[in-house]
C-alpha cells in the first residue's frame, strides 16, 4: 500500500485505539492539532508505536497517514461525544483497544488480505 503523505489533521495527541465489536475494524480517535478539537479516523490497516520516544504513526486503508504522539489513552466510548455520536450513526458498538509494548496489530486482517478465502 502506498501511503500518502501526512494527513490535514497532522499529529493526533491523547490518542487511544478502538474496534467496532461488530466487524472488529480498528480507528484511532484523539485530538487533533489542525482542527483542535477530537477526531475518529477512517479504519486504521496499520500503526507503529515506540513507548520510549512515545512518538507512533497510524495509516488508514485509503493510505492517509497520521503522526501520533504522547501515550495511549484508554477511551471510554459512552463517555467521549464523538464516539457516542460515531456509535449512534453507524449502528455498532465501540470498544477501547488497550496497546501493550507487544501488539501485533492487524495481523489477522493482514493475512485475510494476503490469503484470499
Amino acid at each position: 500500500m502506498e501511503a500518502r503523505s501526512l494527513s490535514e489533521c497532522g499529529v493526533i495527541s491523547n490518542w487511544g485505539l478502538v474496534e467496532v465489536q461488530e466487524t472488529q475494524e480498528q480507528h484511532i480517535f484523539g485530538h487533533s492539532s489542525h482542527y483542535d478539537f477530537f477526531i475518529i479516523t477512517q479504519q486504521v490497516t496499520d500503526f507503529h508505536y515506540d513507548f520510549k520516544t512515545r512518538q507512533g504513526s497510524a495509516i488508514t486503508d485509503s493510505g492517509i497517514l497520521y503522526s501520533l504522539t504522547g501515550k495511549p489513552v484508554l477511551y471510554k466510548p459512552n463517555k467521549q461525544l464523538q464516539l457516542r455520536e460515531f456509535m449512534e450513526k453507524n449502528n455498532c458498538v465501540l470498544v477501547p483497544v488497550k496497546i501493550g509494548r507487544f501488539h501485533f496489530f492487524h495481523l489477522n486482517a493482514l493475512a485475510k488480505k494476503l490469503i484470499p478465502e
